[in-house]
């Protein structure tokens, strides 16, 4: 017996080795195994069983650790498909899904106690017990078996009382294995009552239930305005799929949705049908939760991009809500969309899959008017709420020949005014973070720059730290300037410690906090500042892009967007559908309770295109304002994109190294069949041309042949590796910086 093995290794291929006998009985698809390859013992995992060699001096496989298979045919099928699609070495990419990655992690074991089944353990008069052994063996009886730790909660001297009672025949101690669990989330305070749906809520989800009904795939669009019911829809969806025995998947573009959104599931499958899943979860735990689905315990799963991976038994439902969000894409190593991978995973399960938001994706749209996704749609707020007010303030007229410019216009500042009278709540969203954007000498001109990323770093005043937003490079704030030793060292540039800091001045009776990166930092911050939100504890809430995104606070009445422009300005051909959603999204956070909502939009653009139609929640003209463009320029929807990053840590090398690579290309578009397949671009250094220490080229490959762009991807990978530089491949890439 031989099998295929897939290492961590970048090239694309499988290693063939034996089975010895002791082993044969161990071995299948799916398991880890320790095999050699040269001198070294490496972790892989098996993806073929086969009858036959093809190579000669086969080696044996080591070690078969003592563990359940991973994965399964079809969890294997799909992997395949996401190593292929993204350019990605098979062996990678499972280290990149799998749990544990490079490092096997053990299950964990824990002594047990349990009741002795046997006649005398049913307290007869022979058997004498103390006090203390007697509530033990009660406590035992009525909460069943309990691992030794739990015990210890109750009873001090546990171990030794079990003991006792094992010698007297009363209880058994076992040594079995636990499951890891998340640490319990802070309350979010939501309590979940199903509600009746309104007609809109109803068709939706009939049709969604047709899909499941037919176990074909299914692939739906759920377009609702901000605030219309689709959370509903979707925990409708998924109880006919349990009452079916279907498994299902849940995403969220952020972590810091789960909390929300598991008090609001667990109301309705309890928790042991439910797993957790996210970066931010220990390793450990993510192995036991990850058995847990593999063994069929898990009904549902939650969590973040990665959760889509996740080995559920009879998959028959996957919900992708605020599909349009960017962080769907991973932005390193497997630069998969989780979004797009989503679309692939129900087709090979023959499940039903919901894209669910306010703002679809161009990307998704153009399949809907393809004929590829069924279109649903809810135009309306729940109980007919209506949408809040957008106003557009041009920050051309705000600014002072005295004081420059402010950071909040006069209408914003009235606005916060009459909030905080009302015993209202308002959102002020900034998406940048920090305090000032950019540190400089006005005498000599010397830019403060993080030495890792030809970046400008960020002062953050409470720290009294300059950070880089890319390495996490940290230094403290200098006194005076490096280059002539001046003293008159400015900042420049608003971020949302400065905000914050600026709210505070102006309303010293509000109470303000601030959510972003930085305030987040520690495991359960952001509970606690949403928590305090719904509490009403706080009136001003200060954050980036953390605070567009799919929560519901009914308080809020007035949203704030402090500078529209930021996104407006990135080298990004999606720069204005990104602007329309994040506007768009924002404004939805107001007007969710009885009071109707106002939004107010800061911008030095108030004619654009992207403000204007946010400004009407008008996503079908934007719709067509967009697509003109792409079509137009030949970007996606009617082009696929591949960005090839190249990198080297010696600038001389590098620049020698994209010279050959110049040549290269040159080569290959000189070819008329080639030529007319595949549009290259560059290559060219990339807008920020230093991140972490590593100089940086972009190479982009524009059209509609899969197969040419493979061929040229591989010749441009081969030319890199030869020339001493490091190559990623980026796919539909969302990222041009």
């Amino acid at each position: 017996m031989y099998v295929r093995v897939a290492v961590n290794i970048p090239a694309d291929k499988t290693f063939c080795y034996a089975v010895p006998k002791s082993l044969e009985k161990e071995a299948c698809a799916g398991k880890c195994v320790f095999v050699s390859i040269g001198k070294r013992v490496v972790l892989g995992y098996i993806v073929e069983m086969t009858l036959s060699a093809d190579v000669d001096n086969i080696k044996e496989i080591i070690e078969i650790p003592n563990q359940d298979p991973l994965f399964g045919e079809d969890d294997l099928r799909f992997y395949r498909w996401v190593s292929r699609y993204y350019l990605y070495p098979l062996g990678k990419t499972l280290f990149e899904i799998l749990p544990g990655g490079s490092d096997l992690i053990s299950p964990k074991k824990e002594i047990v106690i349990s009741l002795d089944p046997q006649p005398h353990s049913s307290f007869s008069p022979d058997v004498k017990l103390t006090r203390q052994q007697k509530r033990m063996a009660d406590f035992l009886r009525q909460n069943g078996d309990t691992p030794l730790p739990a015990l210890r909660k109750f009873f001090g001297r546990a171990f030794y009382l079990a003991g006792c009672l094992q010698k007297k025949g009363i209880v058994r101690l076992e040594e079995r294995e636990v499951y890891r669990f998340p640490a319990e989330q802070p309350d979010a305070g939501l309590i979940d009552r199903p509600v009746v749906l309104n007609v809109d809520q109803e068709t939706a989800l009939r049709e969604i239930l047709q899909g499941l009904a037919s176990r074909n795939f299914s692939p739906y669009l759920l377009h609702g305005v901000t605030g219309s019911g689709k959370t509903e829809v979707y925990l409708k969806a998924m109880e006919k799929a349990r009452e079916e025995g279907g498994g299902m998947i849940f995403l969220v573009p952020e972590i810091g949705l789960t909390p929300q959104l598991i008090s609001r599931i667990e109301g309705r499958f309890g928790k042991q049908e439910i797993a957790v899943m996210h970066s931010g979860i220990a390793r450990a735990v993510r192995y036991d939760q990850w058995r847990r689905m593999r063994r069929g315990e898990v009904k549902v799963v939650i969590g973040a991009r990665s959760a889509l991976f996740a080995p559920m038994k009879d998959l028959r439902l996957i919900i992708v809500d605020e599909e349009h969000d960017g962080s769907y894409k991973q932005d390193d190593r497997l630069r998969y969309n989780a979004r797009d991978m989503a679309i692939v995973k129900a087709k090979l399960s023959k499940a039903a899959v919901v894209l669910g938001t306010a703002t679809p994706a161009i990307q998704t749209y153009f399949n809907v008017l393809k004929n590829k996704y069924h279109y649903l749609t809810l135009p309306r707020r729940i109980e007919s709420r209506p949408l809040p007010r957008v106003e557009i303030v041009d920050m051309k007229a705000e600014r002072d020949k005295l004081t420059g410019m402010p950071v909040l216009s006069r209408v914003l500042k009235e606005a916060i005014g009459h909030t905080l009278t009302a015993k209202k709540q308002t959102l002020l969203f900034l998406n940048r973070r920090g305090f000032d954007t950019i540190v400089l000498c006005p005498d000599c001109g010397y830019i403060f720059k993080c030495r890792n990323c030809e970046l400008s770093l960020t002062h953050h005043a409470a720290f009294g730290m300059l950070k880089c937003h890319r390495c996490d490079f940290a230094v403290k704030a200098f006194p005076s300037c490096p280059d002539c030793q001046g003293n008159r060292i400015r900042s420049y540039g608003v971020g949302t410690e400065k905000l914050e800091e600026e709210v505070k001045r102006l309303f010293p009776q509000a109470h303000v906090m601030r959510m972003d990166r930085d305030t987040t930092a520690r495991r359960g911050d952001t509970e606690r500042i949403l928590t305090a939100l719904l509490r009403q504890e706080v009136d001003i809430l200060v954050g980036t892009q953390m605070i567009a995104k799919g929560h519901d606070f009914p308080n809020i009445t007035l949203v704030g967007v402090v500078s529209a422009d930021l996104s407006l300005n990135v080298p990004d051909f999606r720069a204005a559908e990104t602007t329309f959603q994040i506007l768009t999204q924002v404004a939805g956070r107001g007007g969710r309770g009885d009071t109707p909502g106002r939004v107010i939009v800061q911008t030095f653009n108030p004619s654009h295109y992207a403000v204007k139609r946010a400004q009407n929640n008008d996503y079908l003209g934007f719709y067509k304002d967009e697509i003109g463009q792409r079509r137009s320029l030949c970007y996606p929807p009617y082009a696929r994109l591949v960005n090839l990053h190249i990198t080297s840590i010696r600038k001389e090398q590098g620049m020698s190294g994209i010279d050959s690579i110049r040549k290269l290309v040159r080569g290959i578009s000189a070819s008329k069949k080639m030529e007319e397949k595949v549009e290259i671009l560059g290559p060219a250094e990339a807008p920020v041309s230093k991140i972490k220490g590593r100089y940086r080229w972009q190479l982009l490959l524009k059209g509609k042949d899969i197969k040419a762009q493979c061929a040229v991807v591989e010749a441009v990978r081969a030319g890199a590796v030869k020339a001493g530089m490091e190559i990623r491949v980026d796919v539909d890439p969302m990222d041009f910086m």
